[in-house]
């Protein structure tokens, strides 16, 4: 008991300054020190620029040096993703008494990680870099899967008709232009050619690369600050125990299961346990649906995360050897 609870703390001693940073970018946007326009630009430079050149030349280097990344991973955190959405959405949504297209924006609430902007900054600081190639094969295909999933629960559930070849086409272009995905992509292919990137070219993606964990947690906590709490507190309290808890659960026994290696499992693990993700209130806002919940639930697991990540950390340190 004594080597757990040492071990939590020295995790949560690791976590906490990462967790600061979206602190301070809660209250510079709070203070009106920085306007909404502001936050905007700060988010958008750390996506376009400083966490696609810190995943361009990670994914380079590791596909120059040869990947090992067993993609049974996808199969335990898409499948487990898969389950506790179906669960949510019709047990539990049903019994909170939720509207029929909120019932599915509350199950892929539950299964929806903030991978992206604070996803991966946590698992470079944290994990270090040999657990970035397997974050980022699940963000590779994430939101695809995540919003193909919404997508097909929302038409289901307000029973308009089939989901279309055209609707599954806008999300897959939504993916295909999104910088993070195209990083990670190219970086793969750079790699395949086993040429070296120039130094002029690699030292500034690689300072860039370096501001990118800082920049991202400011843009998250700015992000939280545009929300703030409205009603549906309890709801969103539930969405958020399933986020940061069921989720992760479900991704290890599977992990387990297939007998994943201790990298993949330690990193879709990780990936399950993080708060819900802004992609989920951009569903809201497109399908008009219990935004409120949602951004009640994005304040709070990013919130509470701040105990259970580096929590989720420890177990998996005296588990799965992380």
């Amino acid at each position: 008991m004594t080597h757990f609870f040492s071990l939590f703390v020295f995790q949560f001693t690791r976590a906490l300054p990462l967790f600061l940073l979206i602190v301070l970018g809660y209250a510079l946007l709070r203070s009106g020190k920085f306007s909404r326009a502001a936050s905007a630009a700060i988010a958008s430079f750390a996506l376009n620029f400083a966490l696609t050149s810190m995943l361009f030349r990670i994914m380079s280097k590791a596909f120059r040096e040869g990947l090992n990344t067993d993609f049974t991973l996808l199969v335990a955190y898409f499948g487990s993703a898969a389950i506790v959405f179906l669960a949510c959405t019709i047990v539990l949504a049903k019994a909170l008494r939720l509207e029929r297209a909120e019932k599915a924006i509350f199950g892929v609430g539950t299964v929806f990680s903030n991978a992206g902007l604070l996803g991966l900054p946590l698992a470079y600081a944290m994990l270090g870099e040999e657990y970035i190639t397997p974050v980022a094969t699940i963000l590779s295909v994430n939101a695809l899967t995540l919003w193909t999933m919404a997508s097909i629960g929302v038409e289901l559930s307000m029973q308009t008709g089939a989901f279309t070849l055209k609707s599954l086409g806008h999300s897959m272009l939504a993916v295909v232009k999104n910088p993070l995905i195209i990083s990670i992509f190219a970086g793969a292919l750079w790699g395949l050619t086993k040429i070296p990137m120039p130094f002029a070219i690699d030292e500034p993606m690689r300072m860039l690369g370096n501001s990118a964990t800082p920049l991202c947690l400011v843009a998250v906590g700015m992000g939280l600050a545009e929300y703030g709490i409205s009603e549906n507190f309890l709801k969103g309290c539930i969405l958020s125990a399933c986020k940061l808890a069921l989720f992760p659960f479900a991704v290890f026994c599977a992990a387990s299961l297939l007998g994943l290696g201790r990298v993949e499992t330690v990193a879709c693990t990780f990936i399950a346990g993080l708060p819900v993700g802004v992609n989920v209130y951009l569903m809201t806002r497109q399908f008009n649906c219990a935004q409120g919940l949602v951004a009640n639930a994005m304040l709070i697991s990013t919130l509470v995360s701040s105990v259970t990540v580096p929590l989720l950390l420890t177990l998996l340190e005296t588990t799965a050897g992380a």
